[in-house]
């Protein structure tokens, strides 16, 4: 049996990781002019998914910064109220390559939750 073409694989991947992020793909048939109103509609739903998890990613943020500021985050100045993923995944780096276990639990929820 031949082995799966690279593009195969990107599929592949690019639908596992869309199920993890818990996307669905939907087809449905509507109205050619009422096309534009849904892709409107599915990026505002997109938006809120985002909007939720980062609101719960700076509430892990401020945890960190409460428990861990002196032991792990000593040289690194985020606002929690303004930070986003990547600083998220800044922060989540620090607590696990340089925290306790508390530090790295913690760590390991900022890392799903932004992955």
């Amino acid at each position: 049996m031949a082995s799966p073409s690279a593009s195969s694989e990107r599929v592949k991947k690019y639908r596992q990781r869309a199920k993890d992020a818990g996307l669905v793909r939907v087809d449905v048939l509507v109205p050619k002019d009422k096309v534009d109103a849904l892709k409107v509609y599915a990026a505002q739903l997109s938006d809120e998914s985002n909007a939720e998890r980062l609101k719960e990613v700076r509430q892990h943020i401020r945890k960190a910064y409460k428990k861990h500021r002196a032991s792990c985050l000593d040289n690194i100045d985020i606002d929690p109220d303004k930070a986003q993923f990547a600083d998220a995944a800044v922060i989540a780096a620090a607590l696990i390559h340089r925290g306790k276990a508390d530090a790295f639990k913690l760590g390991r929820q900022i890392r799903e939750l932004i992955s």
